[in-house]
């Protein structure tokens, strides 16, 4: 065989490994994934709080309308167009010590936050995905100052939600 021949070869290999092993992995460019059935819109609806923690069905709200508007593969719009409902209620905020300064002082704060959410058809009302229980945890430090500590708090919140908002998307494409 001659050289060029072989470098042919070797160029086509390549480029049929390049083609066909990511689709054989799993993997998948994250925005262009589609749901079984025909599901094409997707409306966030206000989570339920069953805590003491004010803001935090916001928090999610709005975690959960970013995340789906980054991914793109359903098209964000309000409850009465939309082909699928996601739905939630957040159980359980809590927040603790966890770490002391040598004069007994707390150092930093850890946050859990615990909900269970599901993805309904609009037209049908059925279930169609849920996970419950899903929990996130963030940590954040502590201060002097009691309104720095509240601010820390939110923000470690925040990132929860954002986090827990990308679980719930891409579970809902990964495990439909």
């Amino acid at each position: 065989m001659s050289a060029l021949r072989i470098k042919r070869l070797f160029l086509l290999l390549l480029l049929l490994l390049s083609v066909t092993l990511p689709t054989a992995c799993g993997y998948g460019l994250r925005g262009t994934r589609q749901l079984q059935g025909d599901y094409r819109t997707v409306a966030i609806t206000p989570f339920v709080n069953r805590t003491y923690e004010s803001l935090i069905e916001n928090y999610i709200y709005n975690a959960l309308v970013e995340e789906f508007a980054r991914g793109r593969s359903l098209e964000v719009v309000r409850a009465g167009d939309a082909d699928l409902l996601i739905k939630g209620t957040i159980v359980k905020v809590e927040s603790y010590s966890i770490s002391y300064s040598p004069d007994d002082k707390t150092y930093e704060y850890r946050t859990s936050l615990i909900l269970d959410v599901e993805a309904v058809d609009a037209h049908t009302l059925k279930v169609v995905w849920s996970r419950n229980g899903m929990h996130e945890v963030e940590e954040y430090k502590a201060s002097r100052e009691p309104l720095e500590i509240d601010r820390n708090k939110q923000i470690a919140l925040k990132r929860i939600c954002t986090i827990l908002a990308e679980n719930i998307h891409d579970g809902l494409f990964n495990n439909f």
